[in-house]
């Protein structure tokens, strides 16, 4: 990067188009989603130099994220929602940048220059002084009071217009800002993620391209493959520390590479095909099979058929049954037996619910997003392009409606608030057997979700 000695910061930033992603970033920034082998801000970080890190996003992420990023590699407490107080190279949390795309993006930036897409800002290299400036344009799209306008906007959205109409379109005044600041303002056609379908796309060549900028091939010294381990086109497989592949297992890289990070347990008879990526200290049950395109975050527990699907981090798909073409969030609970539809019988294309309206997805698979904290029910069946919210508790006698909203407990004959006390309850027990504290900022945040889905009517 010209300059890249006088390069002290990264700022990675949300945009105003968060609720595209909802409801998986309902507790979370876009960045923070998991895609191949690690979350959209980790790949950003890989790819570019830096010796320090800022985050912008909702106000209301705040504490949240500074307990996420505390105590992380750079020495003091995270900057969220600040300026770095140094250059900066800031980059829009929604790039998906494959091999070097970015970094030389990075290098052809020159100082005081923002590039952008379709009026949005993608990458930008700022001084201190309007690196300042530039956190506060961002924050201006994503105030508490912005996001409660969509948030209410949602109550009656209908058509797909509405995706944009609830937008806060802060970027239409970028070049207005740019100009009064001195900065230059270029295009680029880089890709932006605009809808959480396209993570579900995009997981495959992402673990291809995480594994592709791996130094190491294979396994790790401390690991154990027992006996009877079948490891096909071996060159790309990489088994981290400590892991432990259990007799009659198949591991067939011949479609992609199949990564394994450390303290994961395949056990016996388990088929996993790549390209695909099993996270630290997951267990993956006898007999599963897990095809090719998925990812599965760190301790997880996951039986059954999985195919082209992210299941993010301490979730538990324990049993028999299929998920495909899905996103699952944190912290759910999948019931034995369960399954969805990837597929309509006429093979048309699939709607789904996308920022409080039905939006066709232009796909012809895609089976469920869920949000975090949800609990699925033994022996659901699942339609294709369904939508659970946060923290809903889903049991139906047929199939559930395709769109369950956030902290809702049954749906038959009609929606049931999920109460706020018990839901931090069951939230407690279960991140305790992981050995995780839910925490008074998580705590809060649930408070904060709970209130949005009343301000949403059921349409959150």
């Amino acid at each position: 990067m010209e300059g890249s000695e006088d390069l002290k910061a990264l700022c990675i930033f949300e945009d105003d188009r968060f609720s595209n992603f909802f409801p998986l970033t309902l507790n979370k920034p876009v960045f923070d989603l998991l895609i191949g082998t690690q979350t959209l801000m980790e790949r950003i970080r890989a790819d570019v130099e830096h010796e320090s890190v800022c985050m912008i996003c909702r106000p209301y992420l705040t504490d949240t994220i500074k307990e996420i990023y505390e105590g992380g590699e750079e020495e003091g407490d995270p900057v969220v929602n600040g300026p770095s107080g140094a250059e900066t190279l800031f980059v829009n949390g929604r790039l998906l940048a494959y091999a070097d795309e970015l970094s030389n993006l990075a290098s052809e930036l020159g100082l005081n220059e923002i590039l952008k897409k379709n009026g949005i800002p993608v990458i930008a290299r700022l001084d201190t002084e309007q690196s300042a400036a530039f956190v506060e344009y961002l924050l201006s799209a994503l105030s508490n009071e912005k996001v409660e306008k969509v948030i209410i906007g949602m109550k009656n959205a209908t058509g797909e217009n509405c995706l944009d109409e609830l937008g806060s379109g802060y970027h239409e005044g970028l070049e207005s800002w740019a100009g009064s600041n001195g900065v230059k303002v270029r295009d680029t056609n880089v890709k932006l993620l605009s809808f959480y379908w396209q993570l579900i796309v995009e997981n495959g060549p992402c673990i291809e391209d995480d594994f592709s900028k791996y130094p190491l091939r294979g396994a790790a010294p401390e690991s154990a493959l027992y006996r009877g381990v079948d490891l096909i086109n071996e060159e790309d497989i990489l088994i981290g520390e400590s892991v432990e592949v259990r007799s009659g297992t198949v591991l067939d890289a011949s479609s992609g590479p199949i990564i394994i990070a450390d303290g994961a347990v395949i056990e016996p008879n388990a088929i996993i095909y790549g390209p695909c990526y099993i996270g630290k200290l997951t267990i993956i049950r006898g007999g599963a099979k897990i095809g090719k395109g998925t990812s599965i975050g760190e301790q997880c527990r996951i039986g059954g058929e999985v195919g082209e699907s992210v299941i993010a981090g301490y979730s538990n798909k324990q049993h028999e049954g299929f998920l495909g073409h899905s996103y699952i969030g944190s912290w759910v609970n999948i019931g034995a037996g369960t399954a969805n539809s990837d597929l309509k019988n006429n093979y048309g294309k699939i709607k789904a619910w996308c920022a409080g309206a039905i939006r066709n997805t232009g796909r012809r698979f895609f089976g469920l997003v869920c949000g975090d904290h949800s609990k699925i029910a033994i022996n659901t069946r699942i339609n294709t392009g369904s939508v659970i919210g946060f923290n809903a508790n889903v049991f139906y006698t047929g199939y559930p409606p395709k769109f369950v909203p956030s902290f809702t407990w049954k749906i038959e004959p009609e929606f049931e608030v999920y109460e706020l006390d018990k839901a931090l309850e069951t939230a407690g027990i279960m991140m305790d057997r992981r050995d995780v504290e839910l925490t008074e900022a998580g705590s809060e945040l649930f408070r904060v979700l709970f209130r949005f889905s009343r301000l949403a009517g059921h349409n959150l």
